[in-house]
């Protein structure tokens, strides 16, 4: 007879649940989890008498509530979309975009500690390091709280005494608030201390744009050396082709030229969470509401070499992805074109601020960017096993390994 398999709260943490992600609920309202002077229910798609005030609650957000729609469409095979209904007594309803998926709780570890700490954790549980999460939060971006800045708190509340709930019912067995700004820190506090770990996510990067043009923010902002490698990368550029840059209304028409650039981004990158498919870049001018920024670049030849997705938000141009093309963005600088070409059209229309996505610090500092930092709230559904996590996961938790970040004058700010 074999001997009992003996289990420990860190066994159980590391074997997660391994219950298929398909497994999900019929489409329709869910049966309601009662929580204190309210309920939720866990639906696949929003109620129409609910739609009205899902537009109104995500109306001054980056991303409206259609852009929610275009991912559980687009990216349904990457993550199991859900919207949580936060219904008050009093009638009010608030809702949360939530999705689950699949992770490795050592996927941001460096190599040296993948091999040490994470070969011990994959040799003693083999194929258990990876864990159903339920996220609350945007599957490609960062994450909102549902209705408007008066209803956070109450939001927040809500979603406290809800998630260990849902969280059982999804069958999951992390809960973690993804990529909330810093500006939520006051409103998540009762998170954090109260069961839940906050610890960095890879922040973002931003930088005021008040400046007559990009020339004057060169003078004003760069050190000397930084000017004149800037200039030099220029005039290899110009030496290499004359590149021109457009915005153009819809990325569709040009799909089938710029989704293979972007490929060629995300398969030179480290980290991937998201893989954007053919159908979320045709969706988006649609669900962006004409807040989408969209810029090509195109070489002598008038072949598109590089592009940005850029969303506006108010006064702020946040840049959120780009594709270059790899035969010739290293010789030509196409980062730093793009850079130089996105900063001059916001300048030209008087756009306050540019908003950077995650990763690639090294250029942000010498340009300097300011870190805008993103929090993961992070708990294990087990009381037990999560009195353990707690420890562990700062221990994971990747900005503590990248090598720039510290040389940030902001660094401090991410913890």
């Amino acid at each position: 007879m074999k001997p009992q398999a003996i289990s420990t709260p860190l066994n159980s943490l590391l074997e997660g649940n391994q219950a298929d992600l398909s497994v999900g609920l019929p489409l329709g309202i869910a049966d309601p989890i009662e929580i204190h002077g309210a309920r939720a229910s866990i639906v696949r798609s929003v109620p129409d008498s609910l739609d009205a005030s899902w537009k109104e609650s995500y109306a001054g957000k980056c991303f409206k509530h259609s852009y929610y729609q275009l991912l559980q469409g687009a990216l349904g095979k990457q993550f199991d979309h859900y919207f949580l209904i936060l219904e008050k007594s009093n009638g009010k309803s608030f809702v949360q975009p939530i999705f689950l998926v699949r992770e490795s709780i050592l996927k941001g570890l460096p190599s040296s500690l993948k091999q040490g700490l994470g070969g011990w954790l994959q040799h003693r549980f083999p194929s258990r390091c990876e864990i159903r999460m339920l996220m609350v939060g945007c599957s490609t971006g960062e994450g909102t709280l549902a209705g408007r800045e008066r209803d956070h708190a109450e939001v927040s509340m809500l979603l406290h005494q809800a998630l260990p709930k849902v969280a059982r019912r999804l069958n999951a067995s992390l809960i973690v608030l993804k990529d909330f700004p810093s500006s939520y820190r006051r409103t998540l506090k009762f998170f954090s201390a109260n069961g839940y770990a906050r610890i960095p996510s890879f922040p973002a990067c931003r930088i005021d744009l008040a400046y007559r043009d990009f020339e004057d923010y060169m003078e004003r902002t760069l050190s000397y050396k930084t000017r004149k490698n800037l200039r030099r990368k220029f005039r290899d550029a110009d030496r290499v082709g004359k590149f021109t840059m457009e915005v153009l209304k819809d990325f569709t028409p040009v799909l089938d030229e710029i989704y293979p650039l972007y490929r060629q981004v995300i398969a030179r990158s480290k980290f991937q969470f998201e893989v954007l498919t053919a159908e979320y870049f045709t969706g988006l001018a649609s669900a962006l509401e004409g807040n989408g920024r969209f810029f090509v670049w195109r070489d002598a030849c008038g072949k598109i070499v590089a592009f940005a997705l850029c969303v506006l938000e108010g006064k702020t141009l946040r840049d959120c992805y780009i594709g270059l093309d790899y035969e010739i963005a290293l010789g030509a600088h196409l980062y730093f074109i793009s850079l130089r070409d996105i900063f001059s059209w916001a300048m030209e229309n008087q756009i306050e601020r540019y908003y950077s996505s995650p990763l690639n610090y090294a250029p942000k500092l010498h340009l300097k960017l300011e870190l805008a930092p993103l929090d993961l709230y992070i708990r294990h559904v087990s009381p037990v096993i999560n009195f353990f996590f707690r420890h562990l996961i700062p221990i994971l938790e990747p900005t503590r390994y990248d090598p720039v970040l510290p040389k940030f004058p902001n660094f401090t700010d991410l913890r």
